[in-house]
């Protein structure tokens, strides 16, 4: 039987991973237990971005990422629950190989992603955490990509600003903007093309999607979790839904704006000010000090 497929689509430090494994923990449903580009990549790996075009994508390439989704499913009938932060650039990709995938699309204040992504790029090495990302490579994978993130740690310990050569989404230009702009803009812009690239493919004809905001998740995730259980049309409990909400903290909203600059602050209005109003967020640099503001 082939399982019920669920695809969240997210820009990396958006709360992914914990909606997923909320998510999965009200439902039952199997997760890929970690972001799974390199198996995204088969057949692309020469791209040096992760907008994969989908006619890139042959059959036997289609059929190998299905079973190594497929395998990860749980629960009865089978559910299997895939996040990668990468597939926000290539929902239509993403469509063609799982087409009968249901999308979740979670979008949080990108003042708050910009500030977590600065950190993620220069934080220390988790050797425990990679270790146990590197037993679920594909045998045929694991050499080349292995080698590949061997060297962005390596290169890290060379580099005098202590960053690794690449983090999160890789966005077409994203190699010319770090030897020209600096890390905070390049974190303004891997926020922006995620949620532009997605909102403007997930929005095509015939793909099922529901929208969550990580603020409302983070304020009621009881409340939160029931909806989009119900939207993507999976069943839970009372007793499933206040473990799954427990596993929920408040996190870190509205930090962005007191842990950035005024002159941070002022880049990344440059960046996606304007794309943050019509998110219904404020701009980082607005007066008013509160929470951001959700439509």
């Amino acid at each position: 039987m082939t399982p019920r497929r669920i695809v969240l689509i997210g820009a990396a430090r958006s709360g992914t991973k914990l909606l997923r494994d909320s998510l999965a923990a009200a439902t039952g449903a199997g997760v890929v237990p970690y972001d799974i580009g390199y198996v995204w990549r088969i057949g692309q790996e020469a791209n040096p971005h992760d907008a994969l075009a989908p006619d890139g994508l042959r059959d036997r390439h289609r059929r190998y990422l299905q079973r190594y989704v497929d395998r990860h499913a749980a629960g009865e009938p089978p559910v299997v629950i895939e996040k990668t932060v990468g597939n926000s650039l290539r929902v239509p990709l993403v469509a063609r190989a799982l087409p009968d995938a249901v999308f979740v699309h979670l979008i949080r204040d990108g003042v708050d992603v910009v500030e977590s992504s600065m950190r993620q790029w220069t934080s220390p090495v988790d050797l425990r955490y990679l270790a146990a990302k590197a037993r679920t490579f594909p045998l045929r994978l694991a050499p080349r990509y292995g080698l590949k993130y061997v060297s962005s740690i390596s290169g890290r310990r060379l580099r005098r600003d202590g960053r690794v050569r690449t983090w999160g989404v890789r966005y077409p230009g994203i190699d010319a903007d770090l030897q020209s702009s600096g890390l905070l803009t390049v974190c303004a812009r891997q926020w922006r093309a995620s949620v532009t690239r997605a909102c403007e493919d997930l929005s095509a004809e015939g793909i099922s999607v529901v929208d969550i905001r990580y603020e409302r998740l983070a304020e009621d995730p009881r409340a939160e979790l029931a909806r989009l259980t119900t939207l993507v049309g999976l069943s839970t409990s009372l007793s499933r839904l206040d473990v799954a909400s427990r596993s929920v903290h408040a996190g870190r909203r509205g930090v962005g704006r007191d842990a950035l600059s005024p002159e941070q602050l002022a880049t990344v209005d440059a960046e996606a000010g304007d794309l943050l109003v019509e998110l219904g967020y404020r701009k980082a640099m607005a007066d008013d000090r509160s929470s951001a503001g959700e439509k």
